[in-house]
């Protein structure tokens, strides 16, 4: 009996173990079975990535091969140049007030004594390179016609830096615009350059950075539609007028600057007449909240201007410019648009510009600019503006300077400059300058 009885419980052991090893097995299935669920889950999971990064692919594929095509057909340039200059100025009537002056002549702010005051005359010297610029194009043929862009930019007029380490300067933005040529001789430009008002091609090339008192100089934002020889243009607003608490420059202005302009001319003759219609308005909000006192008036100009080539190179420009509320498009805002009477309605004043310069070839590595330059307005009478003694009547100038030419792109030369400012009141101020320049364009 205990040999049976050890034999039993010899096979229930076996079949107890067996037992265990089948489910044993059966958790292996089972982690075996979820483990392979799983995989097939992450192999899934997988595909779908590469079948998306598949997709991803293709399209950055097709960006690129469309950005190639656009860049194949599309024209890059760039270019500039870099000037240094040296400008020694005597002011006779003292210190000028505004620095900027030291820079280029700005007519506006030639020191003039006050009123029975005894003054001495100034000197210094300035050496800048602010006028060095930098500029890049782009033009582009599509089916709908040619697109271009400009951005450019110099380092005149910085507010920040000096010239005591450093001398660094800050750019700024000159131009920026794009211009669609949509059929042969018809465009629309949107963007910031010249005012169409202006014809830079009848500027004389000067080394001062501007030059004659009576240009026209104007750059900034506008619409510009050209068709053949005409241009019309809707140009960024801005009233100034002077006033008996002061000069104040306002933003109320509800219209544009309106622009037209003609282009003519023949093979030694080129022209231009422009004409400007404005709309001048201020709101004194000293009050932010309420409407203080106010008044709009309509300003107008005309500009003719143009270049005659007489023999060779040699040529003759010249610029007639006149208006009433001329104003910032008249010799760097040589004069404002109108004041404000004792009634608080403003009043536009008649201004009158002249300039007329000769270039002349005396070898084709020396050349010569000659500008005489007066520009004047038409002041109210003390009775009329109690201010109006203060205000400025009459600017001259005169520039006479040798260039050399020794190489493509560089320009070495001298220049004198003689400029005035006359008040409505009889004082007077005068500038004697000598500016000797380095040019190299890229």
């Amino acid at each position: 009996m205990a040999l049976a009885s050890g034999g039993a419980e010899n096979v229930e052991s076996r079949i107890n173990a067996l037992e265990a090893q089948i489910a044993e097995l059966k958790a292996m299935l089972a982690a075996t079975q979820s483990q392979t669920d799983a995989n097939a889950k992450t192999l899934q999971t997988t595909q779908v990535q590469a079948s998306e990064t598949a997709n991803g692919l293709e399209t950055a594929v097709a960006t690129l091969d469309s950005m190639k095509g656009k860049l194949s057909n599309t024209e890059f340039d760039y270019g500039g140049f870099i000037q240094l200059d040296s400008i020694t100025t005597t002011y006779q009537e003292g210190k000028p007030g505004n620095r900027l002056i030291d820079d280029f002549l700005v007519a506006s702010l030639i020191p003039v004594s006050g009123p029975g005051a005894q003054t001495d005359s100034y000197t210094n010297t300035n050496i800048h390179n602010k006028t060095s610029r930098v500029f890049f194009k782009t033009k582009t043929p599509t089916d709908a016609g040619t697109i271009s862009s400009h951005v450019e930019m110099d380092f005149m007029l910085s507010g920040a830096g000096d010239e005591r380490i450093s001398n660094s300067w800050n750019p700024r933005l000159r131009h920026a615009f794009v211009k669609w040529d949509y059929e042969p001789g018809k465009s629309v430009l949107a963007g910031q350059t010249w005012s169409t008002f202006f014809n830079v091609g009848a500027l004389p090339g000067v080394l001062d950075f501007v030059g004659p008192v009576g240009t026209l100089f104007n750059r900034q934002p506008m619409i510009r539609w050209t068709n053949g020889n005409y241009q019309l243009a809707l140009e960024n607003p801005a009233t100034r007028l002077n006033s008996l608490t002061g000069t104040r420059l306002d933003d109320a202005e509800a219209m544009p600057d309106i622009v037209v302009r003609y282009n003519g001319g023949d093979g030694s003759h080129s022209y231009s007449l422009a004409g400007v219609m404005r709309t001048l308005q201020y709101e004194d909000r000293s009050n932010l909240a309420l409407e203080g006192q106010n008044d709009k008036a309509m300003g107008w100009g005309l500009s003719l201007a143009g270049k005659v080539v007489t023999e060779g190179k040699n040529n003759l420009k010249y610029m007639l410019n006149y208006g009433s509320a001329l104003g910032r498009y008249l010799g760097l805002n040589a004069f404002n648009d109108g004041y404000l009477n004792a009634q608080g309605d403003i009043e536009t004043i008649d201004q009158t510009a002249l300039t007329l310069a000769y270039e002349h070839y005396w070898t084709p590595e020396w050349r010569s600019v000659f500008s005489a330059s007066v520009a004047s307005a038409d002041n109210p009478s003390m009775a009329d503006y109690a201010a109006a003694g203060g205000l400025a009547k009459q600017y001259q100038s005169f520039h006479a300077n040798l260039q050399y030419l020794p190489a493509p792109g560089l320009m070495l030369g001298g220049e004198l400059l003689f400029a005035s400012k006359e008040l409505e009141d009889g004082r007077d101020g005068d500038v004697n300058r000598l500016q000797l320049s380095v040019k190299y364009a890229f």
